[in-house]
């Protein structure tokens, strides 16, 4: 009987902890959606009236961070919740990130790899666009340099959609009697878990490893308005290794809503995909998830372009 509890009791645990993220993420989005009636234009940027306030205290921090050895920690805690308020404004790759999430039928450590690569890529971009900011040469490249990233990323965008769409084509093309056909196959559905990986497709996680770095490293390469603010300052007042450690909790923070939203869609697939009633839909999930990629990285270019 204990081992039997055992595993009940581990995924109790873990729908909390689903329930808990929903719930997180949904108060925000509420928040941000309030502050967008209340505040207008200023989402435009990123920004809400307690991402204001969080950015100014950090600012300040940077400036007097000598008055109170307590004062940077709590910089930290708040430039991480800054980082996760300006994620949940709109146009943050949340969808993208799903989609490629369900699209790659990948699991929550696929999430958390996505996470690593954004704030690894956002905190070096913050830099080094900080650091060229400082030169009118600099400024020239680095202004050259956003107005046209949006290019190369829509493109790799709609390749990687167009390879999750091929893979899920040859997968269903190889197992066509997969879920099809009934006959003799009643008693090979024990294994609820293991929908969209055949027996064909040994190694999941590295035929995706690829492309989950790459849709990390995709959302990093923008900088914010906010981080370039807090770099600047602290490259004026000399307090570039607190700077450097205000940018990776911002780069975090920012990262942490993307594993959370990650982490949704990854379960509400498996909770699809374990429900008799949503099968089908659940087999066609990934080729919906890849074409939504796929468009996504089209709207990109486009609006690069037309910019």
């Amino acid at each position: 009987m204990a081992t039997k509890a055992q595993p009940l009791r581990t995924r109790k645990t873990g729908a909390w902890i689903y329930l808990v993220l929903a719930v997180l993420v949904i108060i925000a989005l509420f928040y941000v959606l309030a502050a967008n009636a209340i505040a207008g234009n200023a989402l435009s940027q990123g920004r809400t009236p307690l991402g204001e306030a969080t950015l100014a205290f950090v600012q300040n921090t940077l400036r007097t961070s000598a008055v109170s050895p307590l004062f940077p920690l709590l910089a930290l805690a708040t430039a991480f919740v800054l980082g996760g308020l300006h994620a949940m404004t709109p146009g943050h790759n949340k969808t993208l990130t799903g989609a490629y999430l369900v699209g790659s039928r990948t699991r929550l450590r696929h999430a958390l790899l996505i996470g690593i690569a954004t704030a690894f890529s956002h905190t070096a971009s913050a830099l080094v666009i900080g650091a060229l900011a400082l030169s009118t040469a600099g400024q020239i490249a680095s202004t050259q340099y956003l107005r046209w990233i949006g290019l190369p990323s829509g493109i790799l965008t709609v390749c990687l959609g167009a390879w999750l769409l091929r893979k899920h084509l040859r997968r269903r093309t190889a197992h066509p009697h997969s879920h099809d056909q009934d006959h003799d196959h009643s008693h090979d559905h024990d294994h609820p878990h293991d929908h969209g990986h055949s027996h064909d497709d040994p190694a999941p996680d590295r035929a995706t490893l690829g492309g989950l770095v790459a849709m990390g490293l995709m959302h990093g390469l923008v900088p914010t308005i906010d981080a370039l603010a807090i770099i600047l300052i602290a490259l004026t007042v000399n307090q570039f290794l607190l700077g450097v450690g205000l940018i990776v909790a911002y780069s975090l923070g920012i990262a942490s809503v993307l594993v959370a939203v990650g982490a949704l869609f990854v379960r509400t697939q498996m909770v699809l995909s374990d429900n008799p009633r949503f099968e089908r839909f659940a087999r066609r999930a990934p080729a919906i998830a890849a074409t939504v990629v796929i468009l996504l990285g089209i709207s990109l270019v486009v609006r690069t372009l037309s910019g």
